[in-house]
């Protein structure tokens, strides 16, 4: 979500959150810009349905903007990323400015509750596309087994959403 309000800006560095709560950056270019905080949600699913034959694990990530003033997080509002968490980097990749931080994400026990909130998003919304007969109405689909779900990884990644102005020669 770029913005083109810059006078909201926390600063040239990034803003400290929890030391619990890990925060990363999603790969960029290299370019200068303003980055912006995300909440980042990683899991394996595993869908399992003994009387189709079905087995398979499936691996997810999303990201949902974490506003300035939000104080809780909207997992509905989440878009997937093919970012895995093997490839988030933990220095930052361009120099750039930083959005500041809600006050949630300073906050464990807030960050705790929106992992809790992921998982539980992931068991209801999560679907695996199943092949039915032709002669079927509606399409067939399963969710995860129960306690099917496992999060990898929820923690704050930075993305360079704004390229800067260049200089006037």
């Amino acid at each position: 979500m770029a913005t083109n309000d810059t006078s909201r800006l926390a600063g040239p560095s990034r803003p400290l959150g929890a030391p619990e709560v890990p925060q990363f950056y999603l790969p960029s270019p290299g370019h200068q810009g303003i980055y912006t905080p995300h909440l980042y949600g990683a899991a394996s699913i595993h869908f399992a349905d003994r009387k189709r034959k079905i087995d398979e694990t499936r691996r997810v990530a999303f990201t949902v903007p974490l506003l300035p003033a939000a104080r809780t997080v909207d997992w509905d509002a989440a878009v997937p990323t093919p970012v895995a968490p093997a490839d988030l980097v933990a220095a930052e990749p361009a120099p750039g400015q930083y959005l500041p931080l809600p006050a949630g994400a300073m906050d464990v026990a807030a960050v705790t509750r929106w992992a809790k909130k992921f998982d539980r998003w992931l068991a209801r919304t999560q679907r695996l596309d199943i092949p039915q007969k032709p002669d079927a109405s509606e399409p067939a689909s399963v969710g995860p087994k129960r306690g099917g779900v496992s999060v990898e990884l929820v923690a704050i990644v930075w993305e360079l959403t704004q390229a800067a102005q260049p200089p006037a020669a």
